[in-house]
């Protein structure tokens, strides 16, 4: 009589039921636990590289690397880009398509940096609000046109000519930039401010690439 009044409708006995319902809240709490922990390590790795980055930057800049001539290096890679798809044909889409995403990816970090750091610099340390916010619209149509290269058909005859009209507008941007404005704003800045940019453009990109 006693054993019966010791058990649940189951028949388990109490202690056994009250067993696994605790072990139940361990294991709730155990799974909590850890998607908690599995979501601060994915945090922690999604901030890692942009610090990272920037400290890499930062010695480089104390090093001599000079800010603005990484930027204009970014301009050259992104260019020769331009070049490996143009010498492609109307046959090789999947080549093109890849080249595209390739010149996305870097004309988007690039342009983030820029519009982040630099040109609000430009405009700031070097006074050149008007020319920064050409700048600003440069990035816009260039933006507006590879999302258009994007979309076309990679076969269709007029798009490689679309894309050497792309070329120029970011080749013309570039040589803006590089014979212009990076030499008034470089003219602005002490040899520490120049030592921060460089590793705020680091980590800018690398939130992209």
């Amino acid at each position: 009589m006693y054993e019966t009044k010791n058990r649940s409708s189951d028949g388990r006995s109490w202690s056994d039921w009250a067993s696994g319902e605790w072990n139940e809240q361990i294991s709730l709490r155990d799974a909590l636990m850890f998607g908690a922990g599995a979501m601060l390590m994915l945090a922690a790795a999604r901030m890692a590289p942009p610090f990272a980055m920037r400290a890499v930057g930062s010695i480089r800049g104390m090093a001599g690397t000079d800010p603005f001539d990484a930027l204009a290096q970014d301009h050259q890679k992104a260019l020769a880009v331009f070049d490996a798809i143009e010498a492609t044909d109307t046959s090789m889409v999947t080549r093109r398509n890849t080249l595209l995403t390739q010149l996305k990816r870097m004309i988007a970090a690039h342009s983030l940096a820029e519009e982040d750091i630099v040109y609000p610099m430009l405009c700031d340390d070097a006074h050149r609000r008007e020319e920064a916010l050409k700048l600003y619209r440069d990035h816009a149509e260039i933006k507006v046109k590879l999302f258009e290269l994007e979309v076309k058909p990679k076969n269709d005859p007029s798009w490689i000519s679309d894309l050497r009209a792309l070329r120029q507008i970011f080749a013309a941007h570039a040589h803006e930039e590089e014979t212009i404005e990076f030499p008034r704003l470089r003219a602005a800045l002490d040899d520490s401010r120049r030592v921060s940019l460089l590793g705020k453009v680091s980590r800018e990109k690398s939130l992209l690439l």
